[in-house]
């Protein structure tokens, strides 16, 4: 009798994937259709700046044709930095442990119905924790609900945790795996308050497509603020310019950018980066090293370069050291915790860690290729 009942919740939790997988192809079909007519109301250099320039430079592939495929875009961009972005979290907010673990409980049904297998992603889950906490700290006191556009938003757990936070969210995704994942996601997470932003459905959840983000007069809507985590130096300088003249033309002088690192410098260093936005009316400010606000102006754009103390000056030169450079981020991740760790930040980042220690511990498919475990 226990066989037969294990076998019958086997079958039914076999077809629950079936159906979700459906649905991801489905998503996959029509995203492919219009993009094709988005992409034939727009001009050629739109095209040519929305291209992914670091992705196709690095080989990773940016687009899947099966639902099979997407499994892999589950946990990435953040490899192995689960204990390196705790350390990187202050004390919690009001309400915050309880968000990261209702946050966690979605995403770890979402992987279970659609990949069948139990994952929160804790390594992206922790950076984008992060990233609300940067965002959540630029706009206290600010009136809530707030309304953030996120630019190039990966898995899209901070779009999640800025849901479940009650407030309005706007992703804006340029790759079509990525996209898929995230629709796939927001749809499983808020239902009917999510709409993917193939047609014309602006919800509380949405999505906005790269080529209606690029339509001749398109616009937006006044924004609380933007953010865009490790991706501003990776976009094409025609779409890095197009989108920030966007913003400046859409939205009020004082609205901000919170950009946590501009990500790979492989093309463009951020020196380049931050004078084309400053050259698009942004004050640009590095806060902290490589994390960035940037802050519409109705004066000169300026732009002010993080004073490093003795530990990011150690960092900087294990980074930059010719020889060591492609194993200095391995470098410094075993040094980082015994040099900058102390037991008052320990205490502070505790709620998010407990939260964190309760998840699957299943380590994700890049990372164990990368380490040697796959």
């Amino acid at each position: 009798m226990r066989t037969q009942s294990r076998c019958t919740i086997s079958l039914v939790y076999r077809i629950c994937v079936s159906i979700s997988l459906s649905a991801v192809d489905d998503l996959i079909a029509r995203y492919g259709a219009a993009e094709q007519a988005g992409r034939a109301r727009v001009p050629n250099r739109a095209i040519q700046a929305f291209s992914l320039d670091v992705f196709q430079a690095v080989g990773y592939p940016h687009r899947i044709s099966s639902s099979r495929e997407l499994w892999r875009y589950h946990d990435v961009m953040q490899d192995g930095r689960l204990e390196h972005n705790l350390g990187l979290l202050g004390s919690a907010m009001d309400g915050e442990v309880d968000l990261v673990r209702r946050a966690a409980d979605a995403i770890v049904s979402f992987s279970v119905s659609t990949f069948g297998f139990a994952s929160a992603g804790k390594d992206m889950l922790s950076r984008a924790v992060y990233q609300y906490s940067l965002l959540a700290s630029v706009l206290d006191g600010v009136p809530r609900p707030w309304t953030i556009l996120e630019v190039g938003p990966g898995c899209g757990y901070l779009g999640v945790l800025l849901g479940l936070a009650g407030h309005r969210y706007i992703a804006l995704e340029a790759s079509q795996a990525f996209w898929v994942h995230q629709s796939a996601l927001l749809q499983h997470v808020f239902g009917e308050e999510y709409s993917d932003g193939l047609v014309e459905d602006r919800r509380r959840i949405s999505h906005l497509a790269w080529w209606d983000f690029c339509s001749e007069g398109s616009t937006l809507p006044q924004l609380t603020a933007c953010t865009a985590n490790h991706m501003l130096g990776e976009m094409n300088p025609l779409a890095l310019r197009f989108t920030m003249q966007k913003l400046s033309s859409t939205q009020a002088v004082g609205t901000c950018i919170v950009a946590d690192t501009l990500g790979s410098d492989r093309l463009h260093s951020d020196i380049e980066t931050t004078a084309v936005i400053a050259e698009t009316g942004f004050s640009a400010d590095e806060v902290k090293w490589r994390s960035w606000l940037f802050r519409k102006t109705d004066g000169e754009a300026k732009v002010k370069f993080f004073k490093p103390d003795s530990v990011t000056t150690l960092r900087a030169l294990i980074f930059n050291m010719p020889l060591v450079r492609p194993a200095s981020s391995r470098i410094w991740r075993l040094i980082r915790g015994p040099i900058t760790s102390n037991v008052q930040s320990r205490a502070k980042r505790a709620g998010v860690r407990d939260v964190m220690a309760t998840l699957p511990s299943v380590e994700s498919a890049d990372h164990r290729f990368r380490s040697g475990t796959w």
